[in-house]
């Protein structure tokens, strides 16, 4: 229903709006793209299942892109994913940019009806994620996929939900792109790349 739902209004979910806008604004000195679209499998779904500490939808099966930007030598500054998901005001896009050892570089909120966007989208919140990896992201959530409520990051009460749906996805993000554009990545990065 989803799926049908996107392709009555012209705009795929999971897909960056914009993106020479976009592109050119995570990376200044952005020359050209790749787009490559990939199918999440269910066996992808399992793979990423086992690392993360909470679950993922069957919905969030289906074509997915990829977007890999470089400078005008062909090195690859880095990548754009976005990730759609399930709030409790209707659906969150979450565009993600990582650098090409998938940390995080930031992220933007392409949709968003939930309340703390100002502040989980400031740069207060987002300095204490970027340049961060799985792991270090992986230790702000306990065993449920929910905040810790010592040693973890800093949020404003009204703005915890959707910090946690933030960095749930920035998990996401960085385990299905590890996963699912694995291949790819090694190419991209090319021989003086991040292993």
């Amino acid at each position: 229903m989803l799926l049908a739902a996107a392709s009555s209004h012209g705009q795929a979910y999971c897909s960056l709006r914009d993106p020479m806008v976009a592109l050119n604004k995570a990376f200044p000195s952005f020359d050209h793209h790749r787009s490559i679209v990939r199918e999440v499998s269910e066996d992808h779904r399992d793979e990423i299942l086992d690392r993360l500490p909470f679950t993922i939808h069957r919905n969030e099966l289906g074509s997915h892109t990829l977007y890999a930007a470089f400078d005008s030598s062909d090195r690859l500054l880095g990548l754009i994913h976005v990730r759609t998901e399930r709030g409790r005001w209707g659906l969150t896009e979450i565009a993600w940019t990582l650098g090409p050892d998938l940390r995080v570089d930031g992220f933007r909120f392409q949709r968003s009806r939930e309340s703390g966007q100002a502040e989980i989208e400031s740069e207060t919140f987002q300095a204490q994620v970027r340049g961060l990896g799985f792991v270090e992201i992986r230790a702000f959530l306990d065993q449920d996929g929910l905040l810790r409520t010592e040693g973890g990051i800093e949020v404003p009460v009204n703005a915890r939900p959707l910090a946690e749906d933030t960095l749930r996805s920035a998990l996401k993000t960085i385990a299905a792109t590890e996963i699912v554009w694995g291949r790819e990545l090694v190419k991209l990065r090319g021989p003086d790349g991040p292993g």
